[in-house]
């Protein structure tokens, strides 16, 4: 029986080292204190404990297995956290609200890949990011994180957090360009609804079988401080399509400047007869072991014949002390103002239309 063993062991160790696989368990735990209020009559203040403020709080695995040849084979399972409470976040099985999952439940939400990846670039399967998001992500100083200064256009769009691809879709398939392209990348993603050739609304005889699908690409050139990407997407509804374009660029400075980075984001969307754009400018200063931000984004609908068009715009400052390379502390001041009946406020407020709403939070963040 030791003899078993010991050759097992050693059969395992050999295969190990032929492979040369990797596999990772990564995360984030980011925690924040928030305190939010709104204006007006029948307004509302918040105090809570939030989780995500600084980057989204997540728990994760992935792995890479070395195939030869250039090629490589690898995984990646990555779950949302909400560390406040201990609950998780659904994840949505076919692009469509009647694939929501529910509510809390903890599940690999944020990507679920396996893929392919070699001199021809990677071919990727699974629920993944959407490409118009990451322009969003990327050109904006606060990023798409849960806090106070997260991005106006990602989480009061059309296409941003509520829209079932606003971020991400399932039963994907997804191609990203190699890397030595000069600085040019560029991805392209089509994912499909799942629904059969015979499926109908409930309740009507209206085919909807194309619902879900959804097809997207970004390309960009990156070389020294500039960084400059379009992107656009597209998913199918017979209530009316889903539409976001976007344009991202951003130019990073020398030490002569401090090594300031500037960032801007044009944005324009559609669902059905309702068009919506925006537009986001903001800034990330290193200072010693920290970094200030500070965004400008302005959102507005553009109903279908509609006499007002509802108008935001939020104005966002922050701080970041990196404590060590994975630890940071970090705190946020932000203003929402409303005009044309819009009635945005920041996370748990109430605020009346035409009125604003602000917040301070102050948090911590560790990344492992």
């Amino acid at each position: 029986m030791k003899k078993y063993l010991i050759a097992m062991a050693a059969a395992t160790a050999a295969g190990a080292a032929l492979a040369q696989s990797s596999v990772t368990l990564f995360g984030v735990v980011d925690a924040s204190v928030i305190y939010t209020r709104g204006s007006g009559d029948g307004s509302a203040h918040k105090t809570q404990l939030g989780n995500s403020g600084n980057m989204f709080s997540r728990l994760g695995f992935r792995g890479t297995e070395d195939l030869g040849g250039g090629l490589s084979a690898s995984f990646w399972l990555e779950m949302g956290l909400q560390n406040d409470s201990g609950t998780g976040f659904p994840s949505n099985s076919n692009n469509q609200a009647s694939g929501n999952g529910t509510s809390g439940v903890m599940s690999f939400n944020r990507r679920s890949t396996v893929s392919l990846a070699g001199p021809f670039g990677e071919v990727r399967l699974g629920r993944d990011y959407v490409p118009a998001f990451w322009n969003t992500a990327i050109f904006d100083p606060f990023g798409t994180g849960g806090g106070i200064g997260a991005n106006q256009i990602y989480f009061s769009g059309l296409g941003g957090l509520v829209a079932p691809t606003g971020t991400r879709a399932s039963n994907s398939i997804g191609y990203f360009l190699p890397a030595n392209l000069g600085g040019f990348y560029g991805q392209v993603m089509y994912g499909m609804g799942e629904n059969d050739s015979t499926s109908v609304l409930p309740g009507t005889q209206v085919s909807n079988k194309r619902d879900g699908q959804h097809t997207g690409a970004r390309f960009g050139y990156q070389s020294g401080g500039l960084n400059v990407a379009i992107a656009t997407g597209r998913t199918r509804y017979v209530s009316g399509d889903l539409r976001v374009t976007n344009l991202g660029a951003a130019y990073t400075f020398g030490p002569s400047l401090m090594n300031l980075k500037l960032t801007s984001e044009l944005y324009k969307e559609s669902k059905g007869s309702t068009d919506a754009k925006g537009v986001l400018v903001g800034f990330q200063l290193p200072i010693g072991p920290g970094e200030i931000k500070a965004s400008y984004a302005r959102y507005k609908l553009e109903p279908l014949n509609a006499v007002r068009e509802p108008t935001t715009s939020k104005l966002a400052l922050g701080y970041v002390h990196n404590l060590s390379k994975r630890t940071a502390v970090y705190g946020t001041i932000a203003r929402i103002s409303n005009k044309n009946g819009a009635t945005q406020a920041l996370a748990g407020a109430i605020t009346r239309p035409n009125r604003a709403s602000s917040g301070v939070e102050f948090g911590m963040r560790h990344m492992f």
